[in-house]
Order: structure tokens, then C-alpha cells, then sequence
């Protein structure tokens, strides 16, 4: 019976593709580590069509233990670390990550093959010892604590933060499907393998879903007029629209900023000292020199600044506000005196 598992290798195929591309024009590590995901499930999918239709070799049975056994949702839950947590993983992990992704290789390479049940049984020849079951069952269940985590987390800090609850929406919908794909391996414990494939199918496209709710651009959050303004810190001038004299703040932001990519933008405000964004929805000062920042720049400018992650939006104006602005309106004022 091969209609399923050929059904969802060609699903997941298409996500890798739709989420590569996308990791290509916006560059970021959790789309592509989840365009890495969706090609192991799609290259395991694909070892037990070949498998089914032309029989069982040791190299396909250890392939697809490899890539949907130990590998897949520990690759998903990697990434959900990086979407949850932005520019705030170890430097070490990619090291870590390929260092785990050797060591189950090994392990899986090094596992003996019943070759008398080769024929017949397909991928759970595969002899698999203490250690394999181990770095198995640790992956797995690690990776889906974490998915489940993120998405609980991700739901309380942006109810916490007024949040419109997207990226908790997105976070929760993976965590779903990776339950729904593990329950593919429990009807296999049931006796029922013939259907390994269905809940894989349904939970492959619940993962896409997911992935794509969380790099859809956040709105802006509302707000209402019950409460006064807070007033801004008083500034030494008022911001206004790029002109020929020159706005030296909003121009560097339109010359050497904005061309850059997302991450590239959002490591530029590091290295100028902006404060890091707290949840997903900006406080009413944050809202107003965002609004100040986007009337100072021209309007070619506004729609690449509109399209910037908020909280990189928050922090671009910030240093706009309170470094670039600031200190050129006191130059001049210093001269003028």
C-alpha cells in the first residue's frame, strides 16, 4: 500500500520547497532548519515507497530510520527554539546540533539487519539496541516537550503582552501535527501498519500550516483611547519628512539600514544599543516613535519599514528617538550657540 506514504512524501516535498524558497528571499535559521525538516520526512516517506514497490535493502531501512524515526522532530522542535527565542541561541548550537546528527548516524549505520525479516518486515529489521532506543526515544520526546512547551509559552506571553496570538496560533499548530505524526507509530503497535501513513499525511500538512501562520507579518496591535497619551521624553526637535536639507537620522536609516535583510537590520539595532522588545505587542510609547520614525522617512521608505518584524520597527525607532535624532539636534544646537 504505497497511495499514502507516496501522498506524503509528495506534500512534503512541496513544503520543502515553498518554506526553502521563502528561507532564501528572507533568510532566517528557524525556516531553513524547517525546510531541512520537511525534506527528511519527504526522503523518509520516499525510502518506503521505494521500499513497498521494489523491496527492502539494509540502506533504506537504515535511511529511514534515520531521517523519520530519530531526526525529524528534533529538526522541527530546533527550529521552533530559534523562532521562539531570536537572536538568543547559543553560538554553539548549529555544533551541538550536527554533533547529535553524526552520532545517529553512527548509531544507525552501526545497528545489525535481520535479513531474514528484511524481506518482510522493511525498516523494523532493523536491530535496534539500548543506545539507538535511547537516542531515539530522548530525541523525540525532547523534541515534542518542546514544540508543546513553545506553544503554551508562546500563548502566555502574548496574552501577557495584549498580543494578537499568531505566533502562539502557528507555534500550536506544529505542535499538533507532530503529535498527530507520532500517533502514525502507535497504530504500528496496534498492529494496524497499513495506516502508519494516514495520520503522517494529515500531520505533515498541520506542521505546514503552522509554519506558515508564523512568518505571515504580525498586525499592528490595537489600542484604545481610554487612557491619556504618555506623553515621550522630551526631545531637543520634532521629527519631520526627509528633506533636501537632510534628516541625517531617518536618511542613515534609509541609506544603510533598510536595504539590508530582516536579521541584518535587527543586528544593526544591537550594536547600537537598542533595548530588546518584551513580547509581541509594543506599549504606547514604543507605538509613537514608531509612528514619529515612519512620518520622517520618505514614502518609498515606508513600505520596506512596514514590512520589518514590530519589534525591529521598536528598536529602529528607539535609536531614532533617542540617539540618531537626539544627537544631531543637539550638534546643532551646540553650534548654533
Amino acid at each position: 500500500m504505497i497511495a499514502l506514504p507516496a501522498t506524503a512524501a509528495l506534500i512534503a516535498a512541496i513544503c520543502a520547497v515553498i518554506v526553502g524558497w521563502d528561507a532564501l528571499r528572507r533568510p532566517r535559521p528557524e525556516r531553513v532548519i524547517w525546510a531541512g525538516a520537511f525534506l527528511l520526512f519527504m526522503v523518509a516517506a520516499a525510502c518506503e515507497v521505494i521500499g513497498s514497490a521494489s523491496g527492502w535493502s539494509p540502506i533504506l531501512a537504515r535511511v529511514y530510520y534515520l531521517t523519520g524515526a530519530v531526526l525529524v522532530v528534533g529538526a522541527l522542535a530546533l527550529g521552533e527554539l530559534y523562532f521562539l527565542l531570536p537572536g538568543r541561541m547559543p553560538a554553539i548550537t548549529p555544533g551541538v546540533s550536527l554533533l547529535l546528527v553524526a552520532v545517529s548516524a553512527t548509531a544507525v549505520w552501526s545497528a545489525p539487519i535481520d535479513w531474514a525479516r528484511l524481506p518482510t518486515a522493511g525498516w523494523q529489521a532493523l536491530e535496534r539496541g539500548p543506545f539507538l532506543v535511547a537516542l531515539a526515544a530522548t530525541l523525540n520526546a525532547g523534541g515534542t516537550i518542546v514544540l508543546t512547551g513553545g506553544a503554551l509559552y508562546s500563548a502566555g506571553k502574548l496574552r501577557a503582552a495584549g498580543g494578537s496570538g499568531q505566533r502562539a496560533a502557528g507555534c500550536l499548530l506544529i505542535a499538533i501535527g507532530t503529535v498527530v505524526v507520532a500517533s502514525g507509530g502507535t497504530l504500528t503497535r496496534f498492529g494496524r501498519p497499513e495506516y502508519l501513513y494516514l495520520p503522517m499525511t494529515l500531520g505533515i500538512a498541520i506542521i505546514f500550516s503552522g509554519v506558515v501562520v508564523t512568518w505571515r507579518p504580525q498586525p499592528a496591535p490595537v489600542t484604545t483611547w481610554r487612557a491619556p497619551l504618555i506623553p515621550l521624553p522630551a526631545r531637543p526637535r520634532s521629527p519631520r519628512p526627509l528633506s533636501a536639507d537632510g534628516d541625517e537620522g531617518a536618511r542613515y536609516i534609509v541609506e544603510r539600514l533598510l536595504p539590508l535583510d530582516d536579521p541584518g537590520i535587527a543586528e544593526a539595532c544591537r550594536r547600537w544599543s537598542a533595548t530588546p522588545m518584551d513580547g509581541d505587542a509594543m506599549n504606547r510609547v514604543q507605538a509613537r516613535q514608531v509612528w514619529a520614525l515612519r512620518l520622517a522617512l520618505p514614502e518609498e521608505a515606508r513600505s520596506r519599514f512596514d514590512a520589518l518584524p514590530i519589534s525591529t520597527q521598536a528598536q529602529l525607532a528607539e535609536i531614532y528617538a533617542e540617539v540618531w535624532s537626539t544627537g544631531i539636534g543637539s550638534v546643532r544646537g551646540e553650534r548654533g550657540a
